[in-house]
């Protein structure tokens, strides 16, 4: 649809090229006869109709690879962002070789490219950011491909880095998430490494259970029957300051988090009367 159209624009602006020539040709061979003003006016005119009919040209032939350039880096409705935009910087181009045949000075001609420069760069300043921070990644590298990371509420595998985003596969499921590159410059990131981490979770107690041994002991045999990794389980008793805690320390990798909140669920039946909950 968008081709017949352009299509379209092309046959017309070359109608009007040619109708539009052949009436400045009567002004040159002074078959007809008019004020130069006028003159000056037509010339202006196919300046703009002649820029037109290029630019019209080049976006026919230019327009569906700017669309599928980007097809595996961004969303769709960024994609229509990108190509309004180009299409719209090619005919400012247009507009700004009409002004200069117009005789408009070439100070002003700067402002109006400086106006049209800011506008763009507000436009897509998220796509300038995401791909400035790209190029943070692969040079500081804070997470790699294969890297299991937190970004602020979200965590999971790095399965691609992209040009605008990078792809966290979630554990519980076959989902993913996209994250513009940008957030890396925002949130926080906790990086547990590629392939197998060391998972550490602790729960407050009101005060400490006389079977506080056989509890541990329970609690350690309930990760390893559950864990690929059967060795390095603790589970223990630690304290501060504020009060004292089950503490409990295990290897796991990014295909069995889930097993986090299997622990949740068995360490509070286990300790239900001894747990305190936090409001």
């Amino acid at each position: 649809m968008a081709i017949k159209k352009q299509y379209k624009t092309i046959i017309l602006l070359t109608l009007i090229l040619i109708v539009s020539e052949l009436i400045y040709l009567g002004f040159r061979e002074e078959i007809i006869t008019i004020d130069p003003v006028i003159i000056k006016f037509v010339e202006v005119f196919l300046t703009l109709i002649i820029s037109l009919l290029i630019i019209s040209v080049i976006l026919r032939f230019t327009s569906n690879r700017v669309w599928t350039m980007f097809e595996k880096e961004m969303e769709l409705e960024q994609r229509i962002i990108i190509s309004k935009l180009y299409s719209v910087s090619l005919y400012s181009l247009a507009l700004l070789i009409t002004f200069w045949k117009a005789g408009v000075s070439l100070g002003n001609l700067t402002l109006f490219i400086g106006l049209i420069a800011t506008g763009f760069a507000f436009a897509i300043r998220d796509l300038l950011l995401s791909f400035f921070a790209w190029f943070i990644i692969l040079n500081k590298k804070p997470f790699q491909m294969g890297d299991y990371i937190k970004i602020g509420e979200e965590s999971g595998l790095v399965t691609r880095i992209g040009t605008f985003f990078f792809r966290l596969d979630l554990q519980a499921n076959d989902e993913f998430i996209k994250i513009p590159n940008s957030q890396i410059m925002t949130k926080s990131i906790f990086n547990r490494g590629e392939g197998k981490f060391r998972e550490e979770i602790k729960f407050a107690l009101k005060h400490i259970p006389e079977d506080l041994e056989q509890k541990l002991n329970i609690l350690s045999t309930f990760i390893r029957t559950r864990s690929i990794f059967k060795e390095n389980v603790k589970s223990t008793l630690i304290s501060d300051t504020l009060g004292w805690y089950i503490y409990i320390s295990y290897p796991t990798n990014f295909k069995q988090d889930h097993l986090k909140a299997a622990i949740f669920i068995e360490a509070h039946r286990l300790f239900e009367q001894e747990l305190k909950l936090t409001q």
